[in-house]
């Protein structure tokens, strides 16, 4: 671990108004998109960089904005988050995880306040959606929204589990759901980025697949009223479906109205019919590894 003292405050972060949470933000090579995030978060009186090991000036950015720094060896969303749990000194019992990309907005800030003070003793996080950008634009139909994600929980609470290349929330905690979003700029480092980081993840998801042979689909879950239970299913189910990588561009394109978002949905439906195509090409590379190729042997 290496951790760096809080400078004074810089300029462009004014003194907090906001509630009594800490924020996270997890980060790897993010000199683009940190000073955007840091401004979003000017509401904030106590933030922390975790950063995966940067070669450019994240860690400066940071620095420079009056950010606590640390630095830990990426192995998992799930084991980051909870080193961000276990070693991090944070001001406030709720956190806030925040990436890179991601901004708040005046309306999430006010509805965390709210929720904080009148969650009950045993909820241990809140499900937070995200609206998903594309070249300015909001994917609103092509994008599934709203799709959560654990986001906004109590430190002495909450663990996380690795799941695929991300993460869930230990299922033996309650959790609840927030309304307002988080904004998510997934693609300002460009589409080289986007594929090179998606190729490792396609990896990770045929990986779990192949050490559970899959999550079968509960198909009460389907008809949940909890639209994360739903969105878990549907994703299970559509697992086990051939020709997936066409099936999720028309899903995406027709089924979820993809094409009214214009020329962003359109190309956001063909990314997502890319990285199918990554995860079958995997599962297809795992079925000829011996077991001393694949990781962890």
């Amino acid at each position: 671990m290496t951790a760096r003292p809080s400078n004074p405050p810089a300029t462009d972060l004014p003194s907090a108004v906001g509630p009594p949470v800490s924020v996270v933000i997890l980060t790897l090579n993010e000199a683009v998109n940190l000073p955007a995030t840091l401004r979003s978060c000017a509401w904030c009186d106590d933030i922390a960089v975790l950063d995966s090991g940067s070669a450019d000036d994240t860690v400066k950015i940071a620095e420079d904005h009056g950010v606590a720094t640390y630095i830990n060896p990426f192995e998992s969303f799930a084991k980051q988050r909870n080193w961000a749990i276990d070693q991090i000194p944070l001001k406030h019992d709720w956190v806030f995880h925040l990436d890179a990309d991601e901004h708040f907005t005046p309306e999430l800030v006010a509805e965390v306040r709210r929720c904080i003070a009148e969650a009950p003793e045993d909820v241990g996080g809140f499900h937070v959606p995200h609206r998903l950008m594309l070249h300015g634009h909001w994917l609103k139909r092509a994008g599934g929204y709203p799709v959560y994600q654990m986001r906004l929980f109590h430190k002495q609470r909450m663990r996380f589990i690795d799941h695929g290349h991300g993460q869930r929330e230990d299922p033996s905690i309650k959790t609840q759901v927030i309304t307002q979003p988080y904004l998510h700029f997934a693609f300002n480092k460009g589409l080289d980025d986007w594929l090179v980081k998606h190729n490792r993840y396609a990896r990770q998801e045929a990986l779990q697949l192949a050490s559970s042979h899959g999550e079968k689909p509960r198909m009460s879950h389907l008809f949940a009223r909890n639209p994360l239970l739903r969105r878990r299913a549907l994703k299970a189910l559509a697992y086990r479906l051939p020709g997936r990588a066409s099936i999720r561009f028309w899903a995406i394109y027709l089924l979820q109205r993809g094409f009214l978002d214009g020329r962003a949905g359109y190309t956001y439906a063909r990314m997502m019919q890319t990285y199918e195509h990554m995860i079958d090409l995997h599962r297809a590379a795992l079925q000829h590894e011996s077991p001393t190729d694949q990781p962890g042997s």
